[in-house]
């Protein structure tokens, strides 16, 4: 699997020139996994026993002291072990990572929780933040996309009482929305099916936040004798074409990431209930990486948001029509990348292929 990835942020770590040798690229990949496998700190003995002893611990430990001086490990001072740094994590995962394929129980138990409601976005997206935390063991997050750059494809206005309509907005590709108005005087069926030719004629095609601040101006020579209809829907233009509050995070599996050990410390615990209290930082944070293509993996304080500098962020984008939206799993920088990468990536084409599908 061929991994397009994308680093975002100001802090972000260039990709390292340092000319690793193969048993330092060996030795580091054994610890990065060993140590997201274990979460204790490793040291030279566990790597000669999982190499067979091909290697003495001395001159394993050789290697993981030029690893720490080159700055891809560090070295807890309660410990005599090495746990990977930033730098380390992303070399691992730029350059040593075998991704694991996703097993026939894990892809059926997505597409089952997904596409069982492919005619209900908002559940899908709810059940899509669930099944990944549920499969990662970490936090599912959605970011929904901003409908208002979608592009509205037809407009339906259905009377369903003597003093009630019902506007249908069909966005392309098949999502739509359903708002309900009050009229004061019973209105002719005749008189609405001619509207929704007029308006399908002038708003067809144009993006729905071109349509909420030019509506007025598209409708204006409309107002005539029997113009009480016209004029409510000027008047309800902000509410019926405004789609920006339908851009929203979703995020389940709170219990998933605080249980991790490395949360047990205070100041680190107390970071990630910041995190979960203040959700406008997931949001800026997703929205940042809203509209570049390919997963994006950001890892410690490559993220510029301060309480999300403990942990790893994988996303990848799914694409409804003309506007996109962004699947991931937020985690500790312990986290299992072989197995998460995968989940992400399966889940993100999913979604999509359910709705190009529809």
């Amino acid at each position: 699997m061929v991994l397009n990835l994308i680093v975002i942020g100001t802090n972000v770590i260039k990709m390292n020139r340092d000319n690793l040798s193969e048993r330092e690229k060996e030795i580091l990949a054994s610890i990065v996994q060993h140590f997201v496998l274990t979460g204790s700190p490793v040291g030279s003995r566990t790597i000669s026993k999982k190499r067979y002893n091909e290697l003495s611990p001395a001159s394993i430990r050789n290697v993981m002291a030029d690893l720490e001086e080159k700055g891809y490990l560090n070295h807890p001072h309660t410990s005599a072990g090495r746990v990977p740094t930033t730098k380390g994590y992303r070399h691992y995962v730029d350059n040593l990572i075998s991704l694991s394929q996703l097993s026939l129980e894990e892809r059926e138990l997505i597409r089952e929780n997904i596409g069982q409601f492919a005619g209900d976005l908002d559940i899908i997206l709810d059940k899509t933040a669930q099944v990944i935390a549920k499969i990662s063991h970490q936090l599912g997050v959605i970011l929904t996309p901003k409908f208002d750059e979608g592009i509205l494809e037809n407009i339906n206005i259905v009377q369903i009482a003597s003093d009630k309509i019902l506007v249908i907005l069909s966005i392309k590709d098949g999502i739509a929305r359903t708002i309900l108005l009050e009229v004061r005087h019973e209105i002719k069926p005749s008189l609405l099916d001619n509207l929704s030719i007029l308006l399908n004629e002038r708003l067809a095609g144009l993006r729905l936040r071109e349509i909420k601040f030019s509506f007025r101006d598209r409708v204006r020579d409309l107002l005539g004798d029997e113009n009480e209809i016209i004029r409510l829907f000027i008047d309800s233009a902000d509410n019926l074409f405004d789609f920006e509050r339908y851009a929203n995070l979703k995020y389940t599996g709170t219990k998933n990431i605080l249980s991790n050990p490395e949360f047990s410390d205070l100041q680190k615990f107390a970071a990630l209930i910041e995190m979960f209290e203040e959700k406008n930082i997931i949001i800026h944070m997703m929205e940042r990486r809203s509209g570049s293509p390919g997963l994006q993996i950001t890892i410690g304080d490559e993220n510029e948001e301060k309480p999300i500098q403990e942990c790893s962020v994988i996303t990848a984008p799914y694409r409804l029509g003309d506007v996109d939206g962004l699947v991931g799993v937020i985690g500790p920088m312990r986290m299992a990348y072989t197995r998460i990468i995968p989940v992400v990536e399966y889940t993100a084409k999913l979604i999509t292929e359910i709705f190009h599908e529809k």
